[in-house]
């Protein structure tokens, strides 16, 4: 019966958080449209620039694997944005064969503008509730981020372990 009701619950909290993200993803993109030029950027190119912007520096085979495709696709991928001026290319100091890539302050810029539009839609929203509603909504969104950096750490560290077991 507990995972029935939890089903239930996890259904019904799917829901909201489509109706939420909805709405603050059409104002994220109908604002972004409006405001960059540089709007004309495939979904696969936008995941690869928040990529970056989260990741650092990474290799090509590491673009390519979280991205799941092929080394060469990746490549290609990168090269667009590399024209686009929102991505550096840089030959590895430790072994030349291998590229790495990163942010451009222009792919900086973007990433930034993009995540800042996301956290204005979600204000613009969030002016619909109470006073109480908003501090309830601030007090979710702190657990939420506590949760993702929990979740980033717990990635960080499988990366590490995956990177040893490879290496011996």
């Amino acid at each position: 019966m507990q995972d029935i009701t939890n089903n239930q619950e996890n259904e019904e909290l799917a829901r909201n958080i489509i109706i939420a993200r909805r709405t603050m993803w059409r104002e994220t993109m109908l604002g972004i449209i409006a405001n960059t030029s540089n709007f004309d950027i495939p979904a696969i190119q936008i995941a690869t620039l928040f990529l970056l912007g989260a990741e650092g520096e990474l290799t090509i085979k590491q673009v390519a694997e979280v991205l799941g495709r092929s080394v060469s696709t990746a490549s290609r991928l990168l090269d667009q944005l590399v024209v686009r001026g929102l991505v550096h290319r840089n030959e590895d100091e430790r072994d030349r064969r291998t590229k790495r890539v990163s942010l451009s302050e222009q792919g900086q810029a973007f990433v930034q503008t993009v995540e800042r539009m996301r956290v204005d839609a979600q204000i613009a929203t969030m002016a619909y509730l109470s006073p109480e509603e908003k501090d309830v909504v601030a007090q979710a969104m702190l657990l939420l981020a506590v949760a993702a950096r929990r979740q980033a750490e717990d990635h960080a560290r499988s990366n590490i372990s995956s990177t040893n077991s490879t290496i011996t």
